[in-house]
């Protein structure tokens, strides 16, 4: 029986190994797949290259940044039609693997990347680097102006980090989408990416309509499962601001175009 578990076991391995492998060549072609699977075999992530994507940049032995990889570049949860964006901010940019899919579809797009763990920020700093039209924000994305403390709440890693408000004892700064408005000079966010964990029900519970009414379309990820009543605060805001919207899922990202912008 042991003898057997084992077999099982070693086949499931083989499967295993052969799936990821098909994968990362249907996605990447044979060459840069086979590369990259080495490379995620032997956690060799330093110099991370992909076709299509004009730089290299790096990933952490991590689970969190090799499944935000994933999601990103293989599961492809942003292949999304946009048209011809000029202004994008992502909320809860991580290591910037977002912001590096947008800037190399869109080189001409002003990209405004938003990350409180200073840990994180320092490696999307590293990583953003060669690319001109993006920008970083070490801070929080809030409802107002605010101070903020950073902690790994629930024990999820580099990718579920959690901000809550902390005037007394906050080491980091948030801001609002207002904010930002008026410092970068925008008059419209043509994407707006939030998957900032449990944070997005702060964001939307009060101040949201100036900024709001100027947003084009949101991709938000809901984090209900961390802290109830996420989606519904999102969405009556949603409904309160928007005379009309188009609304689709992709992933684990729901999508909302507010389409009096899209016109």
């Amino acid at each position: 029986m042991e003898n057997l578990k084992k077999k099982i076991m070693i086949k499931d391995r083989i499967l295993m190994f052969f799936a990821v492998f098909l994968q990362c060549c249907m996605n990447f072609g044979f060459v840069y797949g086979t590369i990259l699977l080495v490379k995620l075999k032997f956690k060799c992530l330093n110099s991370t290259k992909l076709p299509n994507i004009k730089h290299k940049f790096k990933l952490r032995n991590t689970h969190a940044d090799i499944q935000t990889f994933s999601q990103i570049f293989m599961e492809k949860s942003y292949d999304i039609d946009f048209e011809s964006p000029e202004i994008i901010v992502d909320a809860g940019a991580n290591i910037g693997l977002f912001a590096i899919l947008m800037a190399n579809r869109f080189p001409n797009a002003k990209i405004i990347c938003i990350e409180p763990d200073t840990e994180n920020f320092d490696l999307l700093k590293q990583n953003v680097s060669p690319y001109e039209n993006i920008f970083c924000e070490n801070c929080g994305l809030w409802n107002k102006t605010t101070t903020l403390k950073v902690y790994d709440k629930f024990n999820a890693g580099k990718w579920g980090i959690i901000t809550e408000e902390d005037v007394e004892n906050g080491t980091i700064s948030a801001i609002s989408p207002d904010f930002l408005i008026e410092k970068y000079d925008i008059s419209k966010i043509d994407i707006l990416k939030i998957d900032i964990e449990t944070s997005e029900k702060q964001l939307f519970s009060e101040n949201y309509k100036t900024w709001l009414s100027a947003t084009k379309t949101l991709i938000i990820e809901f984090h209900d499962r961390l802290e109830s009543g996420c989606f519904k605060v999102f969405i009556d805001a949603v409904n309160d601001v928007f005379s009309e919207y188009d609304y689709s899922v992709s992933g684990e990202n729901t999508i909302i175009y507010n389409t009096k912008l899209q016109k």
